[in-house]
């Protein structure tokens, strides 16, 4: 075996920050799992692989005799480099049959290899890259967020692909995802980092266990703590009244020893409350999201026989389908094919080619969450707004998990990439909206926010137009599925 990662007592604080990040960690991860880490956006689970990498400084013991490659790794471009010649030049002892092997796994067709890596889509260049971890046998890959760029066949693609392998450590927000493969959890907890052999259904059950025995012990605590406290007043009130009322030599020594009970007890009694405060302060209690909705009156959407152009071709084959009120309509389709197009013409992109007939009737108050934001950061976004709704801004920030000390951040630059979408997620939630057209908001969103979406879109029931790739989320939520298909 390459050896397991042992770690000791290891304490990291970001620069950034005024408490640790972790604190006195100790954990064993053998060579052989296949770990999923998992915790809320702004935890540390990118710092804890480069804490792994030796990328940071930290105090205690991280100890390890494995070669560790890392996902995204992204090349350099050199011009007229193929992607065979690419994966040779950072892999000098691999055979052009293992590679071919491996890109049977990811079903990638082997011309592939004499395509330019900057030529391929998103997805296509994700596949290649995490076969490049798999090519050197002693390695132990660190894969960091795998399925921002693929679709829902390709993460069942690379689900697959990963559940042929062993020896590795993987971040993902996506549940059915990693429990395609993974056989343990490191979980990034608020308190604690622990853990769980299983997948994130067997975490999310002792998880829930261990905060519901949290939470009784935590009543019994404070019935204790209530007691204690009435005790000792009652006591140490005795005590002062005897001590100043006599001056007989046995009465104030036992007076004095009744006052030293009362702050034995006193004692006894902040114990508690502090051991209280860290039973509840590891216990995840996401808030309940509001959304403020009303609907359309009429159909907001009438596609017949439609399909965007592209140099006089359909992207896809011609889709028929209406979108009414309370609608939750979700575009699916392989990578490439045309979903953001479409949710950008429905938008109000008419820059775009079109066949067919279409009826749109896109309300005012509309909600829109773009798959990239571009540039913009914290400062700029705050700056858009009123003070009334900077206020409902950083309620929904709080609510979606981040700390109130962030708010007067000057700049959003180090935030995780989780707690930056949601910078633009609690803006999407602001006012009273009647449609929400939402293009892939769980990208990098953790397990608890979305979980959050889910009930509030469920409980509120907006109609809303999406694209998303997380499965667990499309299925909980979707009223209506609308797929792709490529033009033949």
């Amino acid at each position: 075996m390459k050896g397991n990662i042992l770690i000791q007592s290891m304490t990291y604080q970001h620069p950034s920050m005024t408490e640790p990040l972790f604190q006195n960690v100790s954990v064993s991860i053998h060579d052989g799992w296949k770990l999923g880490l998992v915790g809320r956006n702004g935890r540390g689970k990118t710092s804890f692989l480069n804490l792994l990498r030796k990328k940071l400084h930290y105090e205690g013991v991280i100890q390890f005799n494995l070669e560790f490659t890392y996902f995204p790794d992204y090349p350099v471009q050199n011009e007229g480099e193929t992607t065979l010649d690419m994966l040779t030049r950072r892999n000098k002892t691999v055979e052009v049959w293992e590679i071919e092997r491996e890109l049977s796994y990811m079903r990638l067709p082997e011309d592939i290899l004499e395509r330019d890596f900057y030529t391929l889509s998103g997805g296509e260049q994700v596949k290649v890259l995490l076969i490049e971890l798999f090519l050197n046998d002693h390695a132990f890959p660190l894969i960091d967020e795998p399925t921002n760029n693929l679709d829902l066949d390709g993460r069942q693609i690379v689900g697959a692909y990963l559940r042929r392998k062993s020896g590795y450590i993987v971040v993902s927000h996506d549940e059915a995802f990693l429990n395609m493969f993974v056989d343990h959890i490191l979980a990034i907890n608020k308190q604690s980092v622990d853990l769980i052999a299983g997948n994130v259904e067997t975490w999310k059950y002792e998880k829930a266990n261990a905060d519901a025995l949290s939470k009784e012990k935590n009543e019994k605590l404070k019935s204790e703590i209530n007691r204690l406290s009435d005790v000792s007043t009652v006591v140490n009130s005795w005590g002062n009244k005897r001590e100043n009322s006599t001056k007989d030599a046995s009465e104030r020594r036992l007076a004095a020893k009744q006052m030293k009970r009362a702050k034995a007890i006193k004692k006894r009694t902040e114990d508690m409350i502090e051991e209280k405060r860290g039973l509840i302060n590891n216990i995840e209690e996401p808030a309940d999201l509001k959304m403020r909705v009303s609907h359309p009156i009429k159909r907001v959407a009438s596609f017949r026989d439609f399909s965007i152009l592209r140099d006089g071709m359909p992207l896809f084959e011609p889709i028929t389908f209406e979108i009414h009120p309370g609608d939750r309509c979700f575009i699916e389709g392989k990578n490439g094919i045309g979903k953001s197009t479409l949710l950008s013409y429905i938008r109000g992109d008419r820059s775009l080619e079109t066949m067919g007939d279409v009826e749109l009737k896109v309300p005012r108050n509309t909600s829109m969450l773009s798959q990239n934001n571009g540039e913009e950061d914290y400062p700029s976004l705050l700056a858009q707004l009123t003070a009334k709704e900077k206020e409902a801004y950083w309620h929904f920030l709080h609510q979606l998990g981040m700390k109130r000390t962030q708010f007067k951040a000057s700049s959003s630059n180090h935030w995780s990439s989780g707690e930056q979408r949601k910078m633009f997620l609690a803006n999407a939630l602001l006012g009273e909206n009647e449609l929400f057209i939402w293009d892939e908001v769980t990208n990098s969103l953790d397990l608890y926010v979305i979980n959050q979406l889910m009930e509030a879109i469920n409980t509120y029931e907006p109609t809303m137009i999406a694209v998303d790739h997380n499965e667990a989320y499309v299925e909980a939520v979707a009223t209506k599925r609308i797929s792709l298909r490529p033009y033949t």
